[in-house]
């Protein structure tokens, strides 16, 4: 078998645990919002809401977190790509540098 072979048949495996996650996780999700059909009222500062299932205030409570830590990790991930260039070109310089120090000849003092 072939590496590229190797490599699309790991893509592929890939892609179906990400639909089967998928698939379980909105299962669940629909079993809670069916199990949670009472009616509540929010109350935050001042402000009260009309009555709404009790699915829908957790739900939108687990987007917001979803979506502050999916933008905590991509300033993360621009902050780590950085870095990334950044090694790399002091990793070209130090070789260059070495480089240099094994063409220089070596002299004999005797």
């Amino acid at each position: 078998m072939s590496r590229a072979t190797i490599r699309l048949s790991g893509l592929y495996s890939v892609n179906w645990i990400n639909i089967l996650v998928v698939l379980v996780l909105t299962s669940f999700a629909t079993m809670f919002a069916l199990a949670n059909l009472s009616q509540v009222e929010l109350h935050f500062l001042g402000v009260v809401s009309k009555p709404v299932p009790l699915y829908v205030p957790v739900f939108i409570a687990f987007m917001l977190g979803f979506a502050g830590g999916v933008l905590a990790m991509a300033f993360s991930r621009r902050k780590h790509k950085q870095e990334i260039v950044w090694l790399r070109e002091e990793h070209e310089r130090l070789q260059q540098e070495v480089d240099n120090l094994r063409n220089i000849p070596l002299q004999d003092d005797v």
